[in-house]
């Protein structure tokens, strides 16, 4: 402990010569850029917001401080402005540019030639003030606008015609678009044990498909999502109006992996967990994983197999994937505890705008009450259920969507004496609709769920509930039960749950939300006739390249003490 406190004394006479070598910079003058933004152009960042210990002011090696007064000027020159003047003065401590703004260049004209219509992707209005990255932006729009449509051979010459007397610009755009191009030959190397097939299952794109430059890379992620591979190498190569592509796969050095630790989830709380998972299993990217959980209302182990492209649909150009999920849970609710030993069988069809799911689930459940209250039915329940689910998927990501439409159907049902104690059908929809204006993103969500049985009755977790992080953010998960039943810890067989969430960017990857949610469940079936339980919030999104971090209050407007947080990762749209 003193040798480590002797070399701090030692260190911190250099470390505030180092510090004591930098300057502060200061921006005045400015009044059309703003003074972050010039900074950040510069890389001068200002201190974080939760710095609070040092000034807001940037620091700069005076070694560079007049490369900086040049970067002024051209960042000024790229912004429009061509006459600005930038001086500076120094003391001890600080540099201080003065900035002369000066009058900026606007968009006198703008000439547009095109056979194919690129006008709504030139967003200049004629009176603005010109800026060359915009310029350059508006020309990388066009060129993959073409490559999408399918156009390889396009002839665009795009210019800007600039008048520093007259402080104008006259913005030129010529488009040929030529002849469409089509995909070629398609020459696949996968690594040593795993199929041809199993790659062309991911590929969005066939020979004679027409071109599009946004199936390549959306090829390029659904390969990836196989987690067989350590690299992908995609070549194309262009032959007149014939593109040939090359896809070479490289194998992964370390296919096993392992975690454990400790984290909380909105739904249970505090857990611990383990997760193994064997990636290209036997061969042909099939996987193989375990799971242990443990919180204190739910214990879980889960083995989940996954085997991609197990064999293609006759006529289609489709590849099925096959899925199993075996399961033992046991989860505590308030007034009973939950035993479940389940298996799942899919067949999946993921492609790049839909996906089906159909297969059969095989539950058997133990219920053991607390207490006798309602009408919960204790004792055992085997189920056996065929089911399926189609998504239509139209939204520009699936990560952090910021426009576009999301449906999705599904239907579940058993018959008694065939396999199932319980005769009954379950049906769910749900609609999304997102749309981002002026950096405000608009997002809507809708759910409809009808439950009938026909003989007996379905344990508790067979029916509808609502309130967490993905439907009522006033509530906990699954708080909400029948609003027409004796008690609130009843199930419903009618739910109706919607959303509205407006969304801003607050700082940098930051935004902010403001939400509203409303829910109705009712214990009969195709019962609309109760009030709505709403909800107002706010919310905070930390945008990560795995989908926002999110955090979010909701308050009930029926009962004021009524309130809950949720944490999750990823949209919810």
């Amino acid at each position: 402990m003193k040798t480590r406190l002797f070399f701090l004394v030692l260190l911190l006479p250099a470390l505030l010569l180092a510090d004591a070598s930098f300057k502060y910079v200061q921006i005045k003058g400015n009044k059309l850029l703003k003074t972050s933004y010039i900074y950040d152009n510069l890389g001068l960042p200002l201190p974080k917001w939760y710095q609070f210990w040092k000034p807001k002011k940037a620091k700069v090696n005076p070694k560079i401080i007049n490369s900086l007064q040049e970067q002024l000027e051209n960042l000024y020159r790229v912004e429009g402005f061509y006459h600005t003047r930038i001086s500076k003065t120094e003391d001890n401590t600080t540099v201080t540019f003065l900035i002369k703004e000066g009058p900026y260049i606007k968009v006198s004209h703008i000439d547009i030639r095109s056979d194919y219509p690129i006008s709504k992707l030139i967003t200049f209005k004629e009176g603005e003030r010109f800026r060359a990255n915009k310029f350059v932006e508006i020309k990388r729009k066009i060129k993959e606008t073409m490559l999408n449509a399918g156009y390889c051979n396009y002839e665009l010459d795009a210019k800007a015609y600039v008048d520093i007397i007259k402080n104008s610009v006259l913005l030129k755009y010529r488009l040929n678009h030529k002849a469409p191009c089509f995909f070629g030959l398609i020459n696949l190397h996968p690594p040593k044990g795993i199929s041809k097939k199993v790659v062309r299952s991911r590929l969005l794109f066939k020979s004679g498909d027409p071109y599009s430059l946004e199936k390549i890379n959306k090829s390029y992620s659904t390969l990836s999502g196989l987690e067989a591979f350590d690299g992908i190498e995609l070549n194309t190569r262009k032959k007149e109006n014939r593109i040939d592509t090359q896809i070479t796969l490289f194998p992964k050095q370390k296919p096993t992996r392992r975690e454990v630790g400790l984290g909380y989830e909105t739904n249970y709380g505090a857990k611990a967990f383990f997760h193994w998972n064997r990636k290209n299993f036997t061969g042909d990217a099939k996987k193989l994983s375990f799971d242990l959980k443990y919180s204190q209302r739910e214990q879980l182990i889960r083995n989940g197999f996954f085997w991609p492209a197990l064999f293609k649909v006759p006529g289609f150009d489709y590849y099925m994937d096959f899925r199993n999920s075996f399961s033992y849970s046991k989860l505590t609710y308030d007034n009973f505890e939950e035993k479940k030993l389940a298996d799942r069988l899919h067949l999946l069809i993921d492609y790049d705008w839909f996906s089906v799911d159909i297969g059969t689930g095989l539950e058997y459940i133990q219920i053991d009450k607390f207490k006798d209250v309602c009408n919960i039915s204790a004792g055992d329940f085997f189920i056996f259920y065929p089911y399926g689910e189609l998504i239509f998927d139209l939204r520009d990501s699936k990560i952090d969507p910021k426009k576009g439409l999301y449906l999705s159907q599904y239907y579940e049902g058993g018959i008694r004496y065939l396999l199932s104690d319980i005769t009954y059908a379950k049906m769910l929809w749900e609609a999304r609709a997102i749309y981002t204006w002026k950096r405000f993103t608009v997002a809507g969500k809708s759910k409809l769920g009808v439950l009938r049985e026909y003989d007996n009755k379905l344990p508790e977790s067979k029916l509808f509930y609502a309130g967490g992080a993905f439907s009522n953010r006033a509530y906990s998960y699954n708080a909400l039960g029948a609003f027409d039943a004796n008690c609130g810890d009843v199930g419903g067989r009618t739910l109706v749950d919607n959303t509205l969430e407006v969304s801003h960017p607050l700082y940098r990857k930051v935004d902010i939300a403001l939400f509203w949610d409303a829910t109705m469940i009712s214990k009969s079936t195709l019962s609309f006739d109760l009030d709505f339980k709403h909800s107002l919030g706010t919310g905070i999104r930390y945008n990560t390249p795995i989908g926002p971090l999110k955090f979010d209050v909701g308050f009930s407007l029926e009962d004021k003490s009524q309130y809950a947080i949720h944490f999750q990762i990823g949209q919810s749209y």
